[in-house]
């Protein structure tokens, strides 16, 4: 870990993975959730907060209790004044698990170091789990998107089995027994001209070119594994499809505006809103075309209007390609994706694409709206001839349905002076 600090570049953002402090032993059969650091934990904490002094630039924690007490040790002794940011991909229940009371039975059967060998080596996830290769490299892009461009150490503390498996999947080493993490032991992760960097005891692997995250089948229904049993969970008993913009976060790293879940019948969107209101979801404003509940840090809408019967005829709705993106669930835990293969070539152009004709063509201008929000959000741009074909569908219409339009955008996008603009001279 000294070798490590002290050869890690100063002059960018570092993201160390940093297993908690020195606990006591856990209960027999228990998680230990509530188990504290010791004293002594809390000195070596400290300790190492003085040797990462002033390049610590953050802090995220697992929310469970002794990660926090290892943020907090590790800020006194850097004699920082930097807020600690708990974190939930990082533990309770972490990145690696998608229903952390069914993922018991998996530590019942096999105990620590059998789910851990598993996550270290196998790309196949464990029931209630999330395949570990997925969930590495979602988790390695979190981290490098929530420390930004700031140089410096920015430290996410954890657990042991997520330090393995996350430096294990990155390196394409099987890790063993022996090369599990010590207390205050971690895996170092940063991006250079030569590529993204996984540092790990005497491992140091460079990936040139690498994207950690793509709108692949497995990312796709990975990601929509977790936030659906964040959020609505996995016994609701109900079909539905999530798709659309909550994808982007497999692209950007940031967390989803919100969660769109269509229903294909009215028993399927009563049963999500009766589970939803049973997991304790906050009923939000109505907006205009859908219910919406807030509910472990996400919001959850729900159309009023009953969807068909296939995910594909969902998609075929949208007007922006990389909206085109979903999963079908069907009770069991059992999923399907569909992929657009537009929003791939979006995502290979860095460009945002329509999907023509526009099925929406009322809401022209909002989709205008949302190609050029997109492009500022991703990094892309937002083609002169795909913008181009947005204005040809507005000329198009007659004078009261260029109005009507204008009047459905400023509705659903709350107005953009630039497009009020732009669409008023072409009314003249």
């Amino acid at each position: 870990m000294l070798r490590w600090l002290a050869e890690v570049p100063s002059d960018q953002p570092v993201a160390l993975l940093l297993r908690h402090s020195v606990r006591d032993a856990l209960p027999a059969g228990d998680a230990g959730n509530l188990v504290p650091i010791t004293e002594v934990g809390e000195k070596l904490g400290r300790e190492l907060g003085g040797v990462i002094g002033q390049r610590l630039r953050s802090l995220h924690t697992s929310p469970l209790l002794r990660c926090v007490q290892t943020a907090e040790a590790l800020r006194a002794g850097a004699a920082v004044d930097l807020p600690i940011t708990a974190d939930r991909l990082l533990g309770d229940p972490g990145v690696y698990v998608v229903d952390g009371r069914r993922a018991w039975i998996n530590w019942e059967a096999r105990g620590h170091q059998g789910v851990m060998s598993h996550l270290v080596a196998s790309h196949e996830s464990l029931p209630s789990m999330a395949r570990p290769g997925t969930a590495a490299r979602f988790l390695v892009q979190h981290m490098l998107v929530r420390m930004g461009s700031q140089p410096g150490l920015h430290v996410f503390v954890t657990h042991d089995s997520l330090v393995t498996a996350t430096a294990a999947q990155l390196l394409g080493q099987a890790l063993g027994k022996p090369d599990w993490p010590w207390y205050l032991e971690g895996a170092f992760f940063w991006r250079s001209q030569d590529g993204l960097h996984t540092a790990y005891r005497e491992h140091h692997q460079v990936e040139a070119g690498a994207t950690l995250c793509t709108l692949d089948e497995d990312d796709v229904i990975e990601y929509a594994r977790r936030e659906v049993a964040q959020t609505v969970g996995l016994d609701s008993g109900a079909r539905f499809f999530l798709a659309g913009g909550a994808f982007k976060t497999l692209l950007t790293g940031r967390p989803p505006r919100d969660l769109d879940l269509w229903a294909p019948s009215a028993a399927d969107r009563s049963a999500l809103i009766a589970t939803l209101l049973k997991r304790g979801a906050r009923r939000l404003p109505e907006r205009a075309f859908a219910e919406a509940f807030e509910i472990a840090e996400r919001v959850v809408e729900l159309p009023l209007k009953i969807e068909p019967p296939t995910l594909h005829e969902r998609l075929a709705r949208f007007d922006l390609a990389l909206l085109a993106v979903g999963v079908a669930h069907q009770p069991g835990d059992r999923w399907t994706a569909a992929i657009h293969p537009l929003a791939q070539r979006s995502v290979q152009q860095r460009q945002v694409l329509l999907l023509k004709p526009l099925v929406n063509w009322k809401y022209a201008l909002t989709t205008l709206a949302r190609m050029r929000r997109y492009a500022a959000e991703l990094g892309f741009k937002s083609p002169a001839s795909e913008e181009e074909e947005v204005w040809r569908v507005f000329d198009a219409q007659s004078k009261d349905m260029r109005a009507e339009m204008l009047v459905r955008y400023v509705r659903t996008e709350g107005g953009n002076n630039h497009i009020e603009k732009e669409a008023s001279l072409r009314r003249c």
